[in-house]
Order: structure tokens, then sequence, then C-alpha cells
């Protein structure tokens, strides 16, 4: 069965495809990441990161004290 028309050119405008693309980010930024966050392995990372006082997206772009000791875990792997 063929779309309607008006859906058709919803898909296919400028103005469709942006609003498409604002629904599928609120989708992930409001459904899927929270529910990736309540996961037990990705909770106890961000606990022990808040135990541990780190800033998680400070990671990458400073030297942080702890990261000698985090990088020798992860070697011990």
């Amino acid at each position: 069965m063929p779309l309607p028309s008006w859906i058709v050119k919803l898909k296919t405008s400028g103005i469709g495809q942006l609003g498409l693309a604002i629904v599928a980010l609120g989708i992930v930024w409001l459904g899927i990441l929270p529910w990736v966050a309540q996961q037990p392995r990705v909770k106890a990372r961000l606990e022990w990161l808040d135990e541990k006082r780190i800033d998680p997206s400070a990671m990458y772009y400073t030297e942080l004290e702890i990261m000698e000791s985090i990088i020798k875990r992860l070697e011990k792997r």
C-alpha cells in the first residue's frame, strides 16, 4: 500500500528531514541514554567515577591524577 502524498512530501522536504532528525535525537537522548545509564555495569562505573570525584566529561581532555592507577588496573585484565 503506497504512502499518502503528504507523508511522501514531508519525508523528502528539508523541514521533514530536520523534524525526523530531531525526533530521532530526542528518542536517543531522552529514552535510550537514560536506560543505558541504569544498566548495572554502567551504573557501577558512574558510581565509581562519582566516588573518585571524576568528571567523566573531562576525562579525555585533562590529566587526572588517578588515571595512572586506572590504566594499571585496566592493563591487568
